[in-house]
């Protein structure tokens, strides 16, 4: 079906040359329409370009927010209020009237999560007048079940960070020890809930954003199955790994708040095939509380040495793991998964080619809520914009950018479909084992108290040089994982610092209840805060 319009105002602007100038576009420069049709092609542009105008000049549609959810004393919190510098923004939203699971529970959102007359920046400083109509579809979840939401937690710069240092808040630093980063690009919410500010926080999660900053302030987080907990009214990186998740201090907590803001809400759709209606969502802290007797659990051996890996990280997670015997396990073995070495490049490839049309306005292929007040506020990108934006945002504007004028035109398609292909060698790993384990981090929380004065890109970069080599590959395939914390560690060159380690563990799509169960019995049998890494390679004990 093809459909055109000839109705031309007088006015139209659209000529011969405009029509010739879109063949170099997509041709190779060479090819031309043949004289007889380019009249009619340039009437047919015209009358398309009436079509794209009327569209344009039409309001749009935002769905409107139940009013008796008042947003009040909406501000910017005060050093006082804010002494951690994970605030982006204060307010209290609650409906009384509701009575639910999280009743009487506060709950921060990341500030890149819709909440309409309430400021929205994004971890940038040029993004502040940005205040989205609606809410986003977890944030009405969490507020029917209950909650109040007191306010906004700090991101990175742009939600593309894994080191606290690029939000246009400043730096913040880790929970345990000052001058340590506090990881991201959720570390607001991380350290919020791990300083007890707010009960809970929800945060997002493209290739560790949940886990990593889960990990670094001994909390627990959950990237849910891709599509689980709908994405509707948080702005878009890139649709195939955007993920929105829990982050609390016990796995209980988590447990219940995934069960509030997972299900279908009909609107996003990345819901795959087994995506239960929000009615229909398991009872994921009952679940959570069932036995482990008998439970298979492998340990993927590549997590466990990359180029960057700290040995004693590795190893301390892998004891950690193989208590799961102690526990019930009937297995715990390492087992190799060689696809999750190349995830990285591929998750690479998605992040920089897509991330860039959604970010330049190129977003489409789906149905679901589209911020397109956030997109005019983002975009032109100016000169200004861009000398604040963060290294690694830029990386994925120039990046992106050069590969679809450059390169292979395929090069989008080959990585999707080897992306499947490495989904396809985990499933099968998973069908010999219930879950899988890793270390979350490949090595402890960067140091971030000794930034240069003016450092170079390169420089600012290597903050989170690996940083997500355990967690992309499971953001890639759309994997749920759950990042523990198992113990402490010390900095090689400051032995005075304890740093948490975090242990993710993965499941199948949609079983959550597995995860839950695997991290609820660990956590549940040891007190992480007592384990302490030594250096003859097993667990000491200590109070910290």
């Amino acid at each position: 079906m093809s459909h055109i319009s000839l109705a031309i105002s007088p006015d139209n602007t659209v000529n011969q040359a405009m029509l010739e100038k879109t063949l170099t576009s997509f041709g190779d420069g060479n090819i031309k329409l043949k004289s007889g049709d380019i009249e009619d092609y340039t009437r047919v542009l015209a009358g398309a370009h009436e079509v794209f105008q009327k569209i344009i000049d039409l309001p749009d549609y935002v769905p409107e927010v139940e009013k008796r959810c008042a947003r009040k004393d909406t501000h910017r919190p005060t050093p006082a209020e804010n002494e951690s510098n994970a605030w982006a923004w204060k307010v209290s939203i609650k409906d009384d009237a509701a009575e639910g699971c999280l009743k009487g529970m506060t709950i921060s959102l990341k500030d890149n999560i819709a909440l309409a007359d309430v400021p929205c920046s994004v971890g940038t400083s040029y993004i502040e007048s940005w205040v989205p109509k609606t809410d986003a579809t977890v944030a009405t979840r969490v507020l029917q079940a209950g909650a109040e939401i007191t306010g906004k937690a700090v991101c990175e710069n742009l939600s593309y960070f894994g080191a606290s240092i690029s939000s246009g808040n400043g730096r913040m630093d880790n929970v345990y020890a000052k001058g340590y980063s506090a990881g991201g690009s959720s570390s607001g919410s991380a350290v919020l809930v791990a300083r007890g500010e707010c009960d809970m926080s929800i945060g997002g999660d493209q290739g560790g954003s949940i886990r990593l900053p889960a990990a670094h302030n001994g909390i627990v987080g959950m990237k849910p199955t891709h599509g689980l907990v709908p994405y509707t009214g948080i702005c878009l990186l890139e649709r195939t790994i955007d993920t929105t998740g829990p982050m609390t201090k016990d796995v209980l907590s988590n447990a219940l708040l995934l069960k509030v803001i997972a299900g279908s809400d009909s609107i996003d759709d990345r819901q795959l095939d087994g995506c239960q209606s929000h009615g229909q969502v398991p009872n994921y802290p009952f679940q959570a509380k069932r036995s482990i007797n008998g439970l298979r659990v492998g340990i993927v051996s590549e997590s466990l040495d990359t180029d960057l890996t700290d040995k004693r990280y590795a190893s301390f997670v892998a004891e950690a793991a193989r208590k799961f015997t102690d526990l019930g396990a009937q297995v715990v073995e390492e087992v190799s998964v060689p696809g999750t070495v190349l995830a990285s490049d591929l998750w690479m490839v998605i992040a920089r080619l897509s991330a860039y049309q959604n970010l330049t306005g190129r977003a489409c292929g789906h149905r679901g809520l589209y911020l397109n007040d956030f997109t005019k506020k983002f975009l032109p990108i100016t000169q200004e914009k861009l000398d604040k934006m963060w290294p690694s945002a830029i990386v994925t504007l120039t990046n992106g950018a050069y590969a679809w004028d450059n390169l292979d035109p395929t090069l989008m398609g080959k990585t999707m479909s080897l992306s499947r292909k490495v989904r396809d060698e985990i499933d099968a790993v998973l069908s010999r084992y219930d879950i899988l384990v890793t270390p979350t981090m490949v090595k402890l929380p960067s140091r971030i108290d000794s930034v240069p004065d003016s450092p170079t890109p390169l420089q600012k970069m290597a903050y989170a040089a690996g940083v997500g080599l355990n967690t992309c590959p499971y953001s890639l395939t759309g994997h749920p994982a759950i990042s523990i914390p198992v113990g402490f560690l010390s900095p090689v060159d400051d032995p005075n610092v304890l740093l948490p380690v975090g242990m993710q563990i993965i499941g199948k799509f949609y079983d959550e209840g597995t995860l839950y169960c695997a991290a609820y019995a660990w956590e549940s049998s040891y007190d992480w805060k007592k384990r302490i890494y030594t250096e003859a390679g097993t667990g000491g004990t200590g109070q910290v």
